[in-house]
């Protein structure tokens, strides 16, 4: 993965900088990240243990060990499968993965990958898309965002472990249905009460 014009002999680490991210709150198991991905679960096993994309937040240490993944992750998976799917070669679309993991959520948001056929490239301007495009080469233009916000869409359904500290469920399984409900259910005391006090203070004054 490099940014178009550089040299193809620069150094990854030279031309991308470790940026810092936001806490991690919420982990995915390994079947909910494979099926949100558009991957079989068996293919993200091979992934992982081929150190092609690893879940940033728990590996896998042995049998009875469950890996957890980001949101970040899997948006990062749903890229891979996604270039893969195109036609890139593996080569390419795994430095594809190390440029996108160094990138922070905020920053992920902007990134809009160019494959040519030759390179995976990560596009920063309308001027260098238009260099690229007019290259006479086939060329396919991916927006991170879009699939970050697919990603998150289809994450609002999932269950997924509470990393957050603060939390009273800390390390244990949250159901997102189940806390809608529960909010649900909040509101409609919430109303009963005010309701009540309202019918008070006309009938008690």
């Amino acid at each position: 993965m490099q940014e178009h014009g550089d040299s193809p002999d620069a150094v990854q680490g030279q031309l991308f900088s470790m940026s810092g991210d936001e806490q991690v709150t919420r982990g995915y198991r390994g079947s909910v990240a494979s099926k949100v991905a558009g991957i079989t679960y068996r293919q993200l096993d091979y992934w992982a243990r081929k150190q092609i994309m690893e879940p940033s937040i728990t590996q896998s240490h042995g049998s009875g060990s469950r890996r957890l993944y980001s949101v970040k992750d899997i948006v990062v998976l749903a890229v891979l499968k996604h270039l893969l799917d195109i036609g890139v070669n593996l080569p390419n679309a795994t430095s594809a993965v190390s440029f996108l993991s160094q990138k922070s959520t905020n920053e992920l948001g902007a990134v809009t990958i160019v494959c040519d056929g030759d390179q995976v490239v990560d596009c920063k301007s309308s001027e260098q898309l238009f260099e690229i495009m007019t290259s006479g080469k086939a060329v396919f233009a991916m927006s991170v965002n879009v699939i970050w916000q697919q990603v998150q869409d289809d994450l609002s359904t999932e269950d997924y472990i509470d990393l957050d500290e603060h939390s009273e469920l800390c390390g244990k399984m949250r159901r997102p249905l189940e806390e809608m409900a529960i909010e649900r259910l909040r509101q409609k005391i919430a109303r009963q009460q005010s309701e009540h006090r309202e019918y008070a203070s006309m009938h008690f004054v």
